[in-house]
């Protein structure tokens, strides 16, 4: 893309792309799943997921895990270590909706705020059972090459 996607929101209102990685699975599949994103107005809220621009260039969509009084923490949905310090001024959209096929899911869905707030409750867990996995494996890969 020649033009800066913040350019393209803020001219056209609205930006429909599909993202790449695996931050944000199980909701949004690498390269699979189109997104809706608007211009941002206000602070936003827990839940929420905005895109935004981090001071290397690189674009991130992930949730609001905790709004403070001048940033916010921020996770993916398929991460467990938060970004802590996302600004305002860093944000310049939000997702609306995405879809699945053919057919459009809002974020106000029912089923899609259900899931919201499974995974943002269950990141500590998930933390975890990232570190235990993770002793496990070095563990068992030590005692193998003995």
């Amino acid at each position: 893309m020649s033009e800066a996607y913040e350019e393209v929101v803020k001219r056209n209102g609205t930006l429909v792309f599909t993202p790449g990685g695996t931050s944000m699975q199980p909701l949004l599949r690498h390269h699979e799943n189109p997104v809706v994103l608007v211009p941002v107005e206000g602070r936003l809220k827990k839940g929420d997921v905005p895109f935004y621009k981090r001071e290397n260039g690189q674009y991130v969509l992930h949730r609001i895990l905790k709004v403070r009084k001048d940033s916010y923490d921020c996770c993916g949905d398929n991460q467990t270590e938060l970004e802590k310090g996302v600004t305002d001024s860093m944000i310049f959209a939000k997702m609306i909706g995405f879809y699945r096929g053919d057919t459009y899911v809002s974020v106000d869905d029912p089923e899609i705020l259900r899931y919201s707030r499974r995974r943002m409750a269950s990141r500590p867990l998930r933390k975890i059972s990232a570190r235990v996995r993770y002793l496990f494996h070095r563990v068992f890969r030590k005692n193998r090459h003995e």
